[in-house]
């Protein structure tokens, strides 16, 4: 009577097993482990003498996810039972803080916009996305963190930008297996993020020939224009959004190339997607290109030995996007490749207790940026009232980007002192680095205001990079005491030197030329310790309520985006403001070089301290969860200026009101702009959340999520404008140069740039009886973007662009995103299937802006939009599955 029962013979199945089920015998606890077992729905089977067989179906197991199953047997012929192991639940009772999962069904069935992974990273609780209809605008912010600091894994293999933390290889929709986030309470083996741990897991080949093709077309006549405005020089007189041209088109094959060793799995895809913004000449659309290639083999080497690798190749084009303020002939013509390779995932189950894997990964991202019209002879011009761009873009050229990483982990179970023990250690070696050029059209951009010429910038071609090693070891251990209670403790070391390493030397005209420009060498080293604390308690005797709780310290990883500005190949620039009685440019303002420019050898590491609390409960089929996150981040890295002096004044503007600001008293030469951890920077978030998840079962599934939350802090992008994204430290333009001079900090502090305040998502689909139908829907709700209005002063220090107000005092509109889908899937004998779809994007229409086309709040075109999410549209589809 609920004793534990030794011998029971077990076997476990799932098409995601390859070479066939696992079968074992219960050890004396009455538990059979089932170690590194992939995603997927599984079943159990459970046989013993004198017991009445045990056949339980559709147990899932999502990625990174440990759960345990209660198995009950009766006495043949008799109404009793004995316990065999664990509990009947779905839930990953060890995780102490918050996950989520997309399995296959979620990703076949629900309709979203086909960008790539973002689609369903936008979909998770806590998830504030810098745009969440783009499909080339990918930063996301997880609980209130920066967007660079998250870390992007395909199959565990870390593919995340060195030089700016966001993800430089995004796997194609359909090739996608799963979809894991831990968006709180990472274990130790990860570390050098202060974020989510994303994880996609790419499909693999099985037993059978299976294989796919889908296309999906947008047409221009069943596209909205809810919004139409003004073009500018060009015909027509006024323009919508135009949908020019999509096609997506995928095709896949996977099975076995020698049974029970070898499995394949291989795809391609093909997506042109061409539009244009309201007010914006159709004629000169963005071209958004991508082209890819996957590969993946799977290698039995011996019954418990298993070798992975795979292969992903992107070739895109990504322009930027013309507005009313940025016309083709201003913009750049991104456009690269990114090979990212998995050359080897071996694992080893040793016993059911006890596995070890390692693998090896890299890639390398090789980006160009012509402008659009490919004219390198034009100058840019730029009104800093207006906020227009004319001429030629403000600067062009090209970067390459490589990460390599090596890791190894051991992971073994055993009981000690009356509790189980799930044991995990590793170390990881990692080198990732980058180098750039930057070229001005003309070696000089201009500057007007209000239509008059004000200021000339002038700059030769720039190269510049950075790089970094970096060694780790971490520790952890998942103790369950008894029925109830899991503890989780862990501890991680990081050891990173950062280094500016020699590039190749470039002409005048941006072109690679003969010498070498040597870097600096070692620049500083972090040494980091992260511990992580967790626990669940199981509340009640039936084990359906869950209390969770974590805490730890995370930490940014050596960022080499952060230190390209000292690299010697970073030439001087030199600001000269317009003189009327000269007729030209010849009052020198500001010169700029790396002799201006200091690195603090003792910057410390940015650190975030995570909590979190929360409760879930099992209802049936229907999982409710609720959460309280608290994030407490500081030392970000920023720049301070150690050599200007400066005297605070007051200034009178149009309106009236008075302004502090701080005038530079010495000369600007004697400035010393130090990149360190600035007195002041800080985040401060918390968010509580609350989420609910029912099962398909019956014909319909369902999830949504609801999260309050504020973060609050200052960053080196609280200057951004309102579309920029929330980075923790140096990059997007804004964010370059903040805080070098005092007066960008003047009403800074306050809302950062992705705070969405309140963030509701729904999603689900239905079957509709004896049609064959199924309706499937997207909804999302956010809060719009914070900002606030600024103004241009003109100081001695040179132009400065000063916020009048508190940031967040104002917010872009709110976004309500509905997708529809309606889709038939139609049996075609013995090869598969054909299943037709018909979405509706963006279906209530909304129109909100995502940009304008400035903030000063003394311009004839502040606060006008510039670029609206996608209108309502429709997408046709058909997806063919064969298989034999």
């Amino acid at each position: 009577h609920g004793a534990a029962l030794a011998g029971a013979r077990v076997r476990v199945s799932s098409p995601a097993l390859l070479g066939g089920p696992i079968t074992g015998t219960t050890n004396e606890r009455g538990q059979l482990r089932v170690p590194a077992a992939p995603p997927g729905s599984y079943l159990i089977d459970v046989e013993f003498p004198g017991f009445d067989s045990l056949h339980v179906e559709d147990v899932r197991i999502g990625m990174g996810a440990t759960i345990e199953h209660k198995a009950v047997l009766r006495v043949a012929g008799v109404a009793e039972s004995i316990v065999v192991e664990g509990e009947r639940s779905d839930t990953d009772t060890r995780d102490p803080g918050l996950g989520t999962r997309f399995g296959p069904g979620d990703l076949d069935t629900i309709p979203t916009r086909r960008a790539s992974m973002f689609d369903f990273l936008r979909a998770v609780p806590g998830v504030s996305p810098t745009s969440p209809s783009s499909g080339t605008v990918t930063t996301v912010s997880v609980f209130g963190s920066g967007t660079n600091e998250n870390q992007f894994l395909i199959d565990g293999t870390n593919f995340t930008c060195p030089c700016s933390g966001v993800a430089r290889a995004e796997p194609v929709l359909d090739f996608i297996q799963a979809i894991h986030v831990q968006s709180i309470g990472a274990s130790a083996e990860f570390g050098n993020l202060q974020g989510g741990v994303i994880n996609v897991v790419t499909k693999h080949g099985g037993d059978r020939y299976l294989g796919g093709t889908g296309y999906y077309a947008q047409l221009t006549g069943l596209t909205s224009q809810p919004v139409r405005l003004p073009v500018t020089d060009s015909a027509p007189a006024t323009s919508g959004y135009e949908r020019i041209k999509y096609h997506d088109f995928t095709t896949s094959l996977g099975g076995p190339l020698v049974k029970d060793r070898l499995w394949f799995f291989a795809g391609y895809q093909y997506l042109r997607d061409y539009d244009s913004q309201p007010g914006t000449n159709p004629d000169y659309p963005r071209t958004y290109e991508q082209d890819n290639v996957f590969g993946k083999l799977t290698w039995r080497l011996a019954p418990d030995w298993q070798l992975v690798q795979s292969v992903q190749t992107e070739f895109w084009v990504n322009p930027v996007r013309p507005t009313v303020v940025t016309p083709f002939e201003a913009t750049i013509r991104p456009h690269g490749t990114v090979p990212a390779i998995t050359f080897g995932h071996l694992t080893h189950t040793a016993s059911p207790n006890m596995v070890w894997d390692v693998r090896v990964g890299r890639f390398v991202h090789a980006q160009r940026m012509p402008p659009s019209t490919g004219d390198t002879t034009t100058a840019s011009r730029r009104d800093r009232v207006t906020g227009v761009t004319s001429g030629a873009p403000p600067s062009f050229g090209e970067v390459t980007i490589s990460r390599t990483t090596a890791k190894a982990t051991l992971s073994r179970y055993d009981s000690a002192l009356g509790a189980d023990h799930q044991w995990k250690i590793g170390a990881q070696l990692e080198r990732g680095e980058h180098d750039s050029a930057s070229v001005i059209p003309t070696g000089v951009r201009y500057v007007d205001s209000a239509g008059a010429p004000f200021q000339a910038v002038y700059r030769a071609p720039v190269v510049s990079g950075g790089r970094f090693t970096s060694a780790a070891a971490f520790v952890s251990d998942t103790i369950t005491v008894g029925a109830r209670l899991t503890l989780s403790a862990g501890v991680r070391f990081d050891h990173t030197r950062a280094e500016s390493q020699d590039l190749p030397a470039l002409d005048a005209e941006g072109r690679e030329a003969d010498g070498i420009i040597p870097g600096l060498g070692h620049l500083y080293t972090w040494n980091i310790v992260s511990p992580r604390l967790g626990a669940t308690l199981k509340i009640g005797t039936d084990g359906l309520t869950l209390l969770r709780a974590s805490y730890g310290r995370f930490s940014q990883g050596v960022l080499t985006g952060e230190f390209e500005p000292f690299h010697p190949g970073v030439t001087p620039t030199t600001t000269a403001a317009y003189d009327p009685a000269a007729g030209g440019y010849t009052r020198i303002v500001s010169v700029v070089d790396p002799s201006n420019l200091r690195l603090d050898g003792e910057t410390r590491a940015p650190r975030t301290d995570e909590y979190s609390i929360g409760l879930d409960r099992k209802l049936g089929g229907i999982a409710v969860a609720a959460a309280y996150v608290r994030k407490r981040g500081d030392d970000f890295i920023g720049w301070t200026d150690e050599g200007g002096q400066y005297q605070e004044e007051v200034r009178t503007l149009p309106d009236g009101r008075t302004l502090p600001v701080f005038r530079l008293i010495n000369s600007t030469a004697d400035r010393r702009f130090v990149l360190t951890n600035p007195e002041g920077y800080s985040l401060s978030y918390d968010g509580v959340v609350f989420a609910v998840e029912k099962r398909r079962s019956g014909g319909w599934q369902a999830s949504g999520s609801y999260t309050l939350s504020k973060t609050r802090g200052l960053m080196a992008s609280s200057g951004t404008t309102a579309s920029g994204p929330q980075v923790s430290t140096v990059g997007p333009p804004i964010a370059l140069t903040f805080g070098r001079d005092p007066n960008d900090l003047t009403n800074a502090r306050g809302r950062l740039p992705n705070d969405r305040p309140h963030v509701m998502r729904v999603m689900g689909s239905v079957d509709v009886p004896r049609t064959g139908l199924v309706v499937s829907g997207n909804l999302q709700y956010f809060s719009g973007k914070p900002w606030a209005a600024t103004t241009q002063i003109v100081l001695p220090q040179g132009d400065q662009r000063i916020l009048i107000e508190p940031r967040g005092s104002r917010r872009l509109a709110s976004q309500t995103l509905l997708d529809i889908r309606v889709s038939r899937a139609i049996a075609s004998g013995r090869l598969g299937r054909i299943e037709l779809m018909v979405d509706l994007l963006n279906a209530l229409n909304d129109t909100a802006e995502e940009s304008l086309a400035t903030d000063n709040f003394y311009s004839p075109t502040f606060g006008q939009p510039t670029v609206f999410i996608d209108p309502r549209r429709a997408m046709v589809g058909a997806r063919i599955a064969l298989g034999r």
